[in-house]
């Protein structure tokens, strides 16, 4: 369970940085490129060796034009992925130079943010897919923010970055 736990682990490696305006930043570290990279060479070997050995050739050729996908779109993405948090707001780059995406949430006048707990039990397994927060204002409107994986995997220090400026988390 430990070695799963660690082997798992190096695909939401973030680093932690402070901004000079007090802003945490987390961005994806090399270790986490690195683990999709080998998952390309696992895949692409994989595929290399059931085409020479003709097994099943199309399986093959099939696996080894998805396993392209990591390199192309998949790495380049983890590159960009970052979440800054100020007290004022949250920003969130995600995508690579297919398709950029910038989410900027809004936390003037917030009331509270709920937390949804999306964890299930697989096998012996806990099983955590993307985690939703609810960000209630005061003046009455709510809004939902079905959070990423890279963000899913830290959402505990983004919430205690915002405990810790005022923000209620429950």
């Amino acid at each position: 369970m430990e070695m799963i736990s660690l082997l798992f682990s190096k695909f939401h490696a973030a680093t932690f940085s402070m901004g000079a305006d007090g802003g945490l930043l987390l961005a994806g570290t090399r270790e986490r490129v690195l683990a999709w990279g080998i998952v390309f060479c696992l895949l692409a070997a994989a595929a290399l060796v059931f085409w020479l050995l003709k097994i099943r050739r199309r399986a093959a050729l099939t696996m080894f034009l998805l396993s392209l996908l990591i390199p192309v779109l998949v790495m380049p993405a983890l590159r960009k992925e970052h979440i800054y948090v100020l007290p004022d707001r949250i920003v969130v780059d995600t995508g690579g130079w297919l398709l950029p995406s910038t989410t900027t949430i809004k936390l003037e006048n917030l009331r509270q943010i709920r937390v949804q707990q999306t964890e299930f039990n697989i096998a012996g397994y806990i099983v955590e897919p993307n985690a939703l927060w609810h960000l209630d204002y005061r003046d009455g409107s709510t809004r939902q923010l079905l959070l990423n994986e890279f963000f899913t995997a830290h959402r505990m220090a983004i919430a205690q970055y915002l405990r810790d400026r005022g923000h209620i988390i429950l």
